[in-house]
Formats: structure tokens, C-alpha cells, sequence
């Protein structure tokens, strides 16, 4: 398969990604297509560890394109993207996020999907949906047993970004570093996952897995669920899509 919204660089032991539609690398529907098929791959080759960063040095991804969150769009781009998530999470390989500057949206569900986030200093993450009237269905699943309720309510209800030393706090990052010093903290970590038994490391992961059980996967259908049939469906949410793509502030029916 060839590519064009992403990189691609396969390899049994470590393959790479990178989201490559800079300056924002924002993903529509081209890309997530893309990574399914370099998924695919991973998937084939057995890999071991893949490592997933953005080009350009202004952001690792600031999410979904937000057209794509147009009534008419949505659902398309929603389904391919949950189902990229959970294939990631359902894997054997260990995934490691390499994120900087702006990490917003369904790029910060992306990276924080993955068993390692390794970011940048100049990172800025959250999940600002909710000045559009939407919702971040994964983080919505995912924050609140991994962070508590309560530092999740202020990323996904206020959609205020933190920058990379609350988020190491928070535990929404591993670890920060220097920009510069970004890809040599990721090669420190890949360095480490290889001396480990592949086998031991895809049981370990999975036992991490099962420790939540099916919370987060039954929490993302019914987040999906509700977010499909009831926000999709507001006044609020159209207004917010289209007054982002107009550039104007939005005026909301049902504040």
C-alpha cells in the first residue's frame, strides 16, 4: 500500500509512524485509512514496538478534521477512528507516542492510546471538543480511570490544554524532555523494550489490559453510542462545527 498522508517505516522488530499532513497534521478520513493499512502491516510483520510522531515542528497531530464532524460526516470518520483505537489497544506490540508542540483532539486520544507517551517540552495537550459542542468519546472512556474524574473533567469540560509538566504530573505522559532531545528519549525507551522477551512483554500487556476488563471498551460504544445519536443531533454542535470552519464566534440555541 502506498501512502500520503502518513510515513510508513515497517520492520519486525520496530516500525515507525508519522502523521505527515504538517503544518497540524490534522487526520481526515484519507489518513486514518492509511493507518489501518500501515496497521495491517504491523499486524503481519508481528512487530514488536511501534513508535508513532508527527512531521513538522508545530504539532504531533491536532486531531480530526473538523469538517469531518459535519452531520453528514461524522459517523464515517468517528467508526474508522474508534476501530484504529481499539486495534491498537488490542495488540500484542507495545506502541510508544513521540509528541510535540500542539497534541489536541483525537491526536491527543491517539497518543494517549499507546503504552508509553514520550513528550516534547513544548507540548500542549487536551481535548478542546467542547468549544465546538462536541465531545472526545475516547478521552471521555479513557481519563477517568487512568488520571481520576475530577483531572479529567477539567481536560474534557473546560478543553483547556496542559502544557507537558501537568501532564507529566497528572500521569497523562511518561516522561518530558528537552525538544531536541525528543527522538533520543524515544530510541532510550525502544533500546529497552528490545532487551525484553516479546512474548513476556505481549502477556504483560495484556494482563494490564484485562486489568480494567471491558470498562474502557464498553464505556467507548456507549460514548460513541450517545455522541452518534443525541450530540450529533443538537442545534449546538452543527453551530459550533460551522462557526469554527467560518472563523466567527458561535452563537449556541440551547445555552
Amino acid at each position: 500500500m502506498s501512502f500520503s498522508t502518513i510515513e510508513f517505516y515497517p520492520g519486525p522488530r520496530v516500525a515507525s509512524i508519522v502523521l505527515n499532513r504538517p503544518p497540524m497534521n490534522v487526520i481526515n478520513v484519507e489518513m486514518l485509512n492509511e493507518l489501518h493499512g500501515a496497521w495491517d502491516e504491523v499486524e503481519g510483520l508481528q512487530t514488536q514496538v511501534v513508535v508513532i510522531s508527527g512531521a513538522g515542528g508545530t504539532a504531533f497531530s491536532t486531531g480530526v478534521d473538523i469538517a469531518d464532524h459535519m452531520p453528514d460526516r461524522i459517523e464515517q470518520s468517528l467508526k474508522k477512528f474508534h476501530e484504529l483505537i481499539l486495534r491498537m489497544r488490542r495488540s500484542d506490540c507495545i506502541t510508544i507516542a513521540a509528541v510535540h508542540g500542539h497534541t489536541l483532539g483525537g491526536g491527543a486520544e491517539l497518543a494517549m492510546m499507546c503504552d508509553f507517551i514520550i513528550a516534547a517540552d513544548d507540548t500542549r495537550i487536551g481535548q478542546p471538543e467542547i468549544a465546538l459542542a462536541c465531545y472526545p468519546p475516547v478521552a471521555a472512556a479513557h481519563l477517568p480511570s487512568a488520571i481520576g474524574l475530577h483531572n479529567a473533567s477539567e481536560i474534557v469540560l473546560l478543553g483547556e490544554p496542559l502544557d507537558a509538566i501537568r501532564a507529566e504530573r497528572l500521569g497523562l505522559v511518561n516522561r518530558v524532555v528537552p525538544r531536541a532531545e525528543l527522538d533520543a528519549a524515544v530510541d532510550s525507551y525502544v533500546d529497552k523494550l528490545l532487551t525484553k522477551s516479546s512474548v513476556a512483554l505481549a502477556l504483560a500487556k495484556r494482563a494490564l489490559r484485562d486489568a480494567v476488563g471491558d470498562q474502557f471498551e464498553n464505556a467507548l460504544a456507549r460514548s460513541e453510542r450517545m455522541y452518534l445519536t443525541e450530540l450529533v443531533k443538537s442545534d449546538d454542535m452543527v453551530e459550533g462545527v460551522r462557526a469554527f470552519l467560518e472563523k466567527r464566534p458561535p452563537s449556541w440555541k440551547n445555552s
